[in-house]
């Protein structure tokens, strides 16, 4: 049975985590695309379907992705969230693309 791909972008996984932060609470950028990004957190985000501000500090610079909350799952005492990029600066953009090239 073929299998649907509903991405539009590749997803990369990144070597090394990146940190970042939503609000106070400090995130790990683990794998994304130029469309969404997972992450890995030990305080709970916004319910699905809530926005929210990742912060994502990187040896290209920093991030700065508004995102809504698709997903939210529990793993082992952290969460991993599932997160659609909705808007990002111009500087932010060229970083990701960098990122996930």
């Amino acid at each position: 049975m073929p299998t649907t791909e509903r991405r539009r972008f590749r997803r990369v996984t990144l070597r090394q985590p990146l940190r970042g932060a939503v609000g106070d609470a400090r995130v790990y950028l683990v794998d994304g695309s130029l469309g969404g990004i997972r992450i890995v957190h030990q305080t709970p985000l916004p319910s699905p379907g809530a926005f929210c501000r990742v912060e994502v500090l990187s040896d290209l610079g920093p991030m700065k992705l508004d995102c809504e909350v698709v997903r939210t799952m529990p793993r082992d005492r952290l969460f991993q969230s599932g997160l659609a990029i909705v808007a990002a600066d111009w500087q932010s953009t060229e970083r990701l693309k960098s990122l996930f090239a």
